[in-house]
């Protein structure tokens, strides 16, 4: 799709997620009571395979995930991901810094749950209102494992679409990203509403 794409488009659908990102980093910041910083969107498109590599190099890292399947003029799947070891520390700044790490293990899903579906739910809410489109989305899913366990219900797409936004929470160092998986169509889909977003914008 970033063949199909000018420069223009591009640059658009980037302000279009770093809009939403940012709104996300606030709920995450009211959430912790930590100040959070966020990079500017580096949009990929690649093979699952692919996709995998590039989120995990050396495919190691146990990571926790909360991912939130949506529909609508284009669907897919957001994810939120973090090292499983930095996610039972954003559980515990939710909950506060003298929660027992023991008691973390039996709430870190239902927590961990409620933060993707605050951020996620961020993000699509100023996508929608950007381009003028509706959501349907699911209920966020919790998931452990390694990324191409995350990953594999996209396995059967030619191509996924990776909206890479980095969330650092600045005091702990904790860092993880979001990612928007599309298939074929609603690539097709999502440079129509780009399209459609910037010749209102030039009206």
């Amino acid at each position: 799709m970033t063949d199909e794409m000018n420069a223009l488009e591009l640059d658009a659908l980037q302000e279009v997620f770093n809009v939403g990102v940012g709104r996300a980093a606030a709920s995450l910041s009211m959430l912790t009571n930590e100040p959070v910083s966020m990079s500017v969107p580096v949009i990929h498109i690649l093979s699952p395979q692919r996709a995998a590599e590039f989120l995990d190099p050396r495919h190691d890292q146990n990571l926790t995930s909360v991912s939130q399947h949506f529909n609508g003029s284009f669907s897919g799947r957001a994810l939120l991901i973090f090292p499983s070891i930095n996610s039972l520390e954003v559980v515990r700044l939710m909950l506060g810094s003298d929660a027992p790490a023991e008691q973390l293990s039996e709430i870190e899903q239902d927590a961990m749950s409620e933060v993707g579906n605050i951020i996620l739910n961020a993000c699509f809410a100023i996508i929608a209102e950007m381009l003028n489109e509706r959501f349907k989305c699911q209920l966020p899913t919790f998931s452990t494992g390694y990324i191409s366990d995350i990953l594999k219900p996209s396995m059967s797409e030619k191509q996924v679409l990776i909206l890479q936004i980095r969330l650092g929470l600045e005091n702990h160092k904790i860092e993880g990203f979001l990612a928007f998986l599309l298939g074929n169509e609603s690539q097709t889909s999502l440079h129509k509403a780009i399209k459609l977003f910037l010749s209102n914008v030039e009206a």
